[in-house]
C-alpha cells in the first residue's frame, strides 16, 4: 500500500526566504519615501532651513530695547513680526529691520522698541522674530544690561 503524504505548511527554508524578501522590500520602500521627503525639503520648500538670524548685540538699560540682528543664513530674510514675552510689539523710530527690502546675507539691522509695562531690572525676557516664510528665532535679553 502506498501512503499519501499531504503537505500542510510551507517548508522552513521557503518561509525564511519569504521573510527576508518582505523585509528587503519594506526597507527599499521606506528608503525611497524618506529620500524623496528630505530631497523636497532641501530643494524646494526648505526655506526655514536656510534662514538664520543671530543677535549681535542688545541694549536694555533704559525703557528702550535696542537689538542688532545679523542674517547668518544662506538666503535673504524678510522680518514679519516681533514678539516680546509672547506679545506682539510695535517698533520705534530708527528700526531698520522692517523695510520691504529683505535683509541680505551677512547684513545687520536694528530693532528699537519700548515694551509695556516696563519690566524690573535684572529680569530676563524672550524676544521672538518671525519671518515672512514662517521661521521663528528666539533670543533672551536681560533688563538693565547691554551686550
Amino acid at each position: 500500500m502506498k501512503t499519501v503524504r499531504r503537505l500542510k505548511a510551507v517548508s522552513p527554508v521557503i518561509s525564511a526566504l519569504l521573510l527576508i524578501a518582505i523585509a528587503v522590500a519594506a526597507s527599499i520602500l521606506l528608503y525611497v519615501f524618506v529620500a524623496g521627503y528630505v530631497g523636497s525639503l532641501t530643494s524646494t520648500g526648505g526655506q526655514q532651513t536656510t534662514e538664520r538670524l543671530q543677535m549681535d548685540a542688545y541694549n536694555y538699560r533704559t525703557s528702550l530695547l535696542s537689538l542688532t540682528l545679523r542674517n547668518v543664513g544662506g538666503t535673504a530674510v524678510l522680518i514679519d513680526q516681533v514678539y516680546f514675552d509672547g506679545i506682539i510689539v510695535n517698533t520705534q523710530a530708527g528700526s531698520t529691520c522692517f523695510d520691504t527690502v529683505p535683509l541680505d546675507v551677512q547684513a545687520t539691522c536694528i530693532i528699537n522698541m519700548t515694551p509695556t509695562p516696563v519690566p524690573a531690572a535684572g529680569t530676563s525676557h524672550t524676544f521672538k522674530v518671525v519671518t515672512k516664510s514662517g521661521a521663528i528665532f528666539a533670543f533672551t535679553v536681560v533688563k538693565g544690561q547691554a551686550q
